[in-house]
């Protein structure tokens, strides 16, 4: 049912399948890494499994091209994290990232894909990808459990999608910020295509639904069963009450030891068994624990027998108040149903073939943990700060300053920031080191963040917070609505990634589809140089650009659109068209003058 040995990646789960191209994919997380999301476009794009650490930028920026108005990624208003390096190309996440607030209070914690994949030429309905997740969008490495479905839609709606449809359609009405046109097209459609889709189901598994908490008064319960075992990372004692109350028998809950810590012996008693994974799964192969970002359990799912049939919960939902009781959260369940002669059942959750080797019995120990009172007030002011930052009307104001741009963080009123000793800001396209004082937010005042290059220029601002108690400190992103961007800021990018003549080069052969990333060895990002006519001369005579011209030009001639629209992006400043080669221009007319011919 549950089998710890079969690993899923995430950049497998997101790659198109042999002869399918990608079309559409909207995502939805609790918590985000830019960086995370920036190693996702060429895996969808171009079908690519290089992680970001040795992603070529100029097939990032490519990826990024094609996706930006086909992607869409809804994450939680305060649930962007500082990534841990800074990247031009972040900035041309800003219009995939939307910021979304839970409609009953809570957080807004569902971690689904829905992907649309396509055949070329093929009249046939696209396939539809579902990935449900306990992984929100981050590099954690902790224990997390996925379930992937396919299928393609038919021509009616089957009950059993509709809550997921509903969910999808209505995720634009949930963001903090207006939504495009595009966006809410995109939505629409995937909810409207999700609802037909008959899934092809693990093996073993009769049926599935979806179970949506939180975006309306509609509750979950699950059915009475004869047994009931938990995974869940976080618990609260009156959830596990409410649990135990609807099975004959609650067998078993495996969580983290600080959760189980808070738990009292009258809690403790209402389940048979108790828990933890086992030290040596925390880590792999000697990893060290401060390697990692998140370690140990992240997993959320409820397993029941009922009659003779076991029905298996995951997704988002932790055993918590929150998620189950109060409904102030935002969750997705999927639900699958087996026989639990051919699926097994609690039993077999527990035993050699499932998580049983992973396990060690939890047993309290006499010492019950003490809050920390200086450690509680500490976080309740970070997290206070954090929501009155998301919640304000923020905004970024960028101003022309000789050949670079200031910029400054401007809100309608005061951000009070009690218990809070210090906010930092800074655009997430620098490094930390250019972090400004913020702290003026607080009176109602502007906060300058620097000076900056155009192409560094973003609404997506990374926040540090230190309390005065303990001196904790609090990170996120906000992405802010910027005044005055830039009109060149993305051609800006463009032109430092593409960086000199060879970069050119390569990104035309990337999109003639004939530059694998290994042609050349990449070049940094900040390097000035322009390259010199022997190595271009040296690099066009190894690879016969001209004979990759004429087979787009005879077997795929958008190719030469997209070739067409960089050379004129290029073209139009003379700073950027000093990187295409005089020898491709003269080369290049002669295709434009055949193109123009073929079109009359």
């Amino acid at each position: 049912m549950l089998n710890p040995d079969a690993r899923s990646l995430y950049t497998a789960a997101v790659t198109p399948p042999p002869g399918y191209v990608f079309d559409q994919a909207l995502a939805t997380t609790y918590s985000l890494d830019p960086a995370a999301l920036l190693s996702l476009p060429t895996n969808l794009a171009l079908a690519d499994r290089t992680s970001i650490t040795n992603a070529d930028p100029i097939r990032l920026l490519e990826s990024l091209r094609r996706l930006s108005d086909r992607f869409s990624v809804y994450v939680d208003h305060t649930g962007m994290r500082p990534p841990s390096g800074d990247n031009v190309l972040f900035g041309l996440l800003e219009s995939m990232v939307m910021p979304v607030k839970a409609p009953r209070g809570g957080a807004f914690h569902p971690k689904i894909w829905v992907l649309r994949f396509v055949q070329p030429e093929i009249n046939e309905p696209p396939l539809i990808r579902v990935l449900v997740l306990s992984r929100n969008i981050t590099y954690d490495r902790s224990w997390d459990i996925s379930l992937q479905l396919e299928g393609r839609p038919g021509g009616r709606y089957i009950a059993a999608n509709r809550r997921l449809g509903e969910f999808l359609q209505a995720l634009p009405s949930m963001c903090t910020r207006p939504v495009s046109r595009s966006r809410k097209r995109q939505a629409k459609r995937l909810a409207e295509e999700v609802r037909k889709v008959s899934w092809e189901l693990p093996d073993g598994f009769e049926s599935v639904a979806f179970h949506v908490l939180g975006i309306d008064g509609k509750s979950w319960t699950p059915p009475w069963s004869k047994r009931m075992a938990v995974i869940s990372p976080f618990l609260t004692a009156d959830a596990l009450t409410w649990l135990s109350k609807l099975t004959d028998e609650f067998s078993a809950v495996i969580s983290r030891p600080d959760e189980l810590k808070q738990l009292t012996p009258v809690v403790l008693k209402e389940v048979d068994q108790w828990y933890t994974l086992d030290e040596a799964a925390e880590t792999e192969d000697g990893e060290e624990a401060e390697q990692r970002d998140t370690i140990g359990l992240h997993a959320k799912v409820y397993v029941l027998e009922k009659g003779w049939r076991t029905h298996l919960y995951l997704g988002s939902a932790n055993a918590t108040a929150a998620a189950l009781l109060q409904r102030s959260n935002t969750e997705i369940l999927v639900e699958l149903i087996g026989r639990t002669s051919r699926i097994g059942g609690v039993g077999s959750l527990l035993e050699e073939g499932g998580l049983g080797p992973l396990l060690s019995k939890y047993v309290q120990t006499d010492e019950a943990a003490q809050p920390d009172d200086d450690e509680i007030r500490a976080r309740k002011a970070l997290e206070t700060a954090r929501d009155r930052l998301a919640e304000a009307r923020l905004k970024v104001v960028c101003q022309a300053c000789e050949d670079a741009w200031e910029l400054a963080l401007m809100s309608p009123e005061k951000l009070p920031m009690d218990g809070i000793s210090q906010v930092r800001a800074w655009p997430i396209t620098v490094s930390e080191d250019r972090a400004a004082d913020s702290s003026g937010l607080a009176r109602g005042e502007p906060a300058g963040l620097g000076r900056y290059a155009t192409e560094s220029v973003t609404g997506l601002i990374a926040f540090d917070l230190v309390a005065e108690a303990k001196k904790i400190s609090l990170r996120m992103v906000l992405n802010l609505p910027v005044d005055g961007l830039p009109e060149k800021r993305d051609e800006a990018i463009f032109r430092l990634v593409l960086n000199n003549r060879e970069g050119f080069l390569r990104y035309i052969l990337l999109l003639l589809g004939e530059y694998a990333g290994d042609v050349l060895e990449t070049r940094s990002l900040f390097n000035d140089g322009r390259g010199t006519s022997s190595w271009t001369e040296a690099f066009v005579g190894e690879i016969p650009i001209l004979e990759e011209l004429t087979r787009a030009f005879s077997r795929n001639p958008k190719k030469l659109k997209d070739v067409e629209a960089v050379i004129r992006r290029l073209m139009r400043d003379e700073t950027t068209a000093s990187i295409v080669p005089p020898q491709f221009i003269a080369l290049w007319n002669i295709f434009e003058d055949a193109m123009a011919e073929a079109n009359t």
